[in-house]
C-alpha cells in the first residue's frame, strides 16, 4: 500500500519541487509581478488541495477506526484507572500515617538520647527499626513509595506579575469587541489568503 501512495505522490512531489524552485526565484516589485505570483500561488493551492484530499482519503477511515476503538475501551479504562487511583490513594495515606508515627516516636527517642537516657548507637539502632519501608513487595508485584516536592499556588493576588500568564483567547475577543484594555492595543496586520478557481 506504501508503495502505491508513494507512486501516486511521485507527480506531486515532482510539481512541488517545481513550485519551490519557482518560489524561491520570484520577485515582486509591480503589478505585473505581483499578478505572476498570483498565479503560482494558485498553483500551489490547488497542489495543496490535491494533497489534503488525497491524505483525507487515507486518514479518514483511520481516524473514524481509531475513534471506534477509543470509545470501545473508554469505559474499561476509566474504570480501572479508577481502581487503580483508589488502592494508590489507601496506600499513601497508609504510608503517610506510618511515616507520622515513626515522626513521633523518632521525637521521642530523640528527647531520650538529649536527656541523656539512651546513647547514639541505640538510638539510631531504633529510629532505622521504625521507620516505615519505601519499597513492599508481594508475589505478583511490588510497589515503591517515592518523595516528591509539589508546587501550590496559595493565593494568586499576591503572585509576581512575571508567573501570570495572559488569555490570549479572551483579550482577543474582548478588544476585537471594541472594549478598551489597558496595556492592549489593536493593530491591522496584513496577510495573503490565495483562491483558486
Amino acid at each position: 500500500m506504501e508503495e502505491t501512495i508513494a507512486k501516486e505522490l511521485a507527480p506531486i512531489r515532482t510539481q512541488l519541487s517545481r513550485a519551490v524552485e519557482a518560489a524561491s526565484q520570484i520577485t515582486i516589485s509591480n503589478i505585473e509581478e505581483l499578478t505572476r505570483a498570483t498565479e503560482m500561488l494558485a498553483k500551489v493551492k490547488t497542489i495543496g488541495k490535491q494533497i489534503a484530499e488525497r491524505k483525507l482519503s487515507i486518514t479518514a477511515p483511520l481516524n473514524e477506526a481509531l475513534k471506534n476503538a477509543r470509545s470501545l475501551f473508554a469505559p474499561i479504562e476509566a474504570q480501572w484507572a479508577e481502581a487503580e487511583r483508589i488502592i494508590k490513594d489507601k496506600m499513601t495515606a497508609y504510608q503517610e500515617k506510618a511515616i507520622a508515627q515513626a515522626n513521633a516516636r523518632k521525637a521521642k527517642i530523640e528527647q531520650q538520647v538529649e536527656a541523656g537516657k539512651m546513647s547514639f548507637d541505640k538510638a539510631a539502632d531504633k529510629i532505622e527499626a521504625i521507620t516505615p519501608p519505601t519499597t513492599t513487595t508481594a508475589k505478583s508485584g511490588a510497589v515503591q513509595f517515592r518523595t516528591r516536592k509539589d508546587v501550590q499556588i496559595e493565593d494568586e493576588n499576591k503572585l509576581p506579575r512575571e508567573y501570570l500568564l495572559p488569555d490570549m483567547v479572551k483579550i482577543r475577543k474582548v478588544a476585537l469587541a471594541g472594549i478598551e484594555i489597558p496595556g492592549v492595543k489593536v493593530v491591522e496586520v496584513q496577510s495573503v489568503a490565495g483562491i483558486t478557481k
